[in-house]
């Protein structure tokens, strides 16, 4: 299952506890889809509530992700998919190194229209952890942006 970094799941504990919406830069997290998803079935262009993902584990593993339409109220929009490349795990902190440094580069400035250091719009992003590097050869990073309060429509071209 693909996991959420360290600073995502501390936001995640703190979002859970005061019941409100993520607020931090370079959370990690997923989306669940209508009814109940899989978190290996998300795709660019959907939507979802960062909040209600589902994460397990000591490793915060994500197993769904909760997708609503994006012209409904949402906090987050995938917009970036990539493989990571190699044979053996490289270690959590280096998948978690390189999900940022993807995710907050070029992918997130032709999303939003500016540079992530420039923007007041977070990213996120849901990676590989090591059993599901080594059981389902999960290569996959999910990048996605979110904001602090809900949105309806994408944030695309968003400028700000």
């Amino acid at each position: 299952m693909p996991s959420v970094s360290p600073v995502a799941r501390a936001a995640l504990v703190s979002a859970t506890a005061v019941g409100a919406v993520l607020s931090l830069s370079g959370c990690d997290a997923l989306i669940t889809m209508f009814g109940g998803g899989n978190a290996f079935e998300v795709a660019v262009g959907d939507c979802f509530v960062e909040e209600e993902m589902l994460v397990s584990g000591a490793d915060s593993e994500v197993s769904d992700v909760p997708l609503v339409d994006c012209a409904e109220p949402h906090d987050s929009e995938i917009y970036y998919v990539f493989d990571m490349e190699g044979d053996t795990f490289p270690g959590q902190e280096a998948v978690w190194a390189e999900a940022d440094e993807t995710c907050q580069g070029q992918a997130f400035t032709d999303f939003v229209g500016l540079a992530f250091t420039e923007s007041e719009i977070f990213t996120g992003s849901l990676a590989p952890s090591e059993e599901s590097w080594d059981r389902m050869n999960d290569r996959e990073v999910v990048c996605y942006v979110f904001t602090e309060e809900s949105t309806t429509g994408s944030l695309q071209g968003a400028n700000r």
